[in-house]
């Protein structure tokens, strides 16, 4: 079995995936840590705020953002992964869409490459994850918000593109399904994305879910990013109730007391 879905069972709760960004340029400034120092810091205190994988970028993808050379990502993350690796054996995930970086960080210590092409930016992750018989987190994105139908739509690439790794020998239960809020799609096609995730779940993968503090939560509840916290549980919340297995954030602890007193109520509530 995957690791997320061995870590989801075994927890029988959402898991809490903390975002970690070794970058000069992420939407959210208080996620940026630019030293190896200030990042092991970061990490350790999310280790100890509950959560179950940390996620680490040295590439921001915000819209709008500047490309950098795959040298340059290594160079910013491999650092990172290794002093991390020396103090906790928490799962860490690599956010990066280039096959050089992906290898570079599993061979530092890495358990799981998280993809916002979903593998169609660098068709050698394809391989890697195979080689490495490490878990994939597959994401949708495009660049402009045009849809017939968003959830139909997004449902049915992502299940394309898990089709292409199982194909080429990857095993589904180290596949994990993210539909990409925010990326390229407007309020209502998140909303509508959120509504009716089941239908994600319904293909039988991991489904993560990354709204934390995004521009759609600001847009409903009026907030600018620093004031979405409460946005962005509410977003998680119902998509924990819905079947998330994996809820990327910014803000551990918070999100992992939500999710310890979500699960606590029983089946009542969370319907999975």
């Amino acid at each position: 079995m995957g690791l997320i879905s061995s870590l989801y069972e075994k927890k029988k709760m959402s898991l809490v995936m903390g975002i970690l960004n070794v970058t000069p340029d992420s939407f959210y400034a208080a996620s940026r840590k630019e030293s190896v120092s200030s990042a092991l810091d970061a990490a350790l205190a999310m280790e100890q705020d509950g959560a179950d994988i940390i996620d680490i970028g040295a590439e921001s993808t915000r819209p709008g953002f500047t490309p950098v050379s795959a040298e340059e990502e290594r160079e910013r993350i491999i650092p990172v992964i290794k002093e991390i690796r020396k103090h906790t054996a928490v799962p860490i995930s690599v956010d990066t869409r280039k096959g050089a970086v992906a290898q570079a960080a599993l061979d530092a210590g890495a358990h799981i490459v998280n993809d916002i092409s979903a593998g169609t930016y660098d068709f050698s992750i394809i391989q890697i994850v195979k080689n490495y018989k490490c878990d994939i987190i597959l994401m949708h994105s495009q660049e402009k918000a045009l849809y017939s139908d968003v959830v139909k739509e997004v449902r049915d690439y992502l299940l394309s593109r898990a089709e292409a790794f199982k194909n080429a020998g990857v095993p589904a239960d180290k596949i994990t399904l993210d539909p990409g809020l925010g990326f390229g799609k407007d309020t209502e096609h998140n909303l509508d994305l959120m509504r009716q995730m089941g239908q994600i779940a319904a293909l039988g993968y991991p489904v993560l879910i990354g709204c934390s503090r995004k521009r759609f939560v600001g847009a409903v509840t009026g907030a600018d990013v620093e004031g979405r916290l409460a946005g962005t549980l509410a977003v998680n919340a119902f998509a924990a109730a819905h079947g998330a297995a994996v809820l990327r954030v910014h803000d551990v602890r918070e999100t992992s007391d939500m999710v310890k007193m979500l699960f606590s109520l029983g089946d009542i509530a969370v319907r999975r």
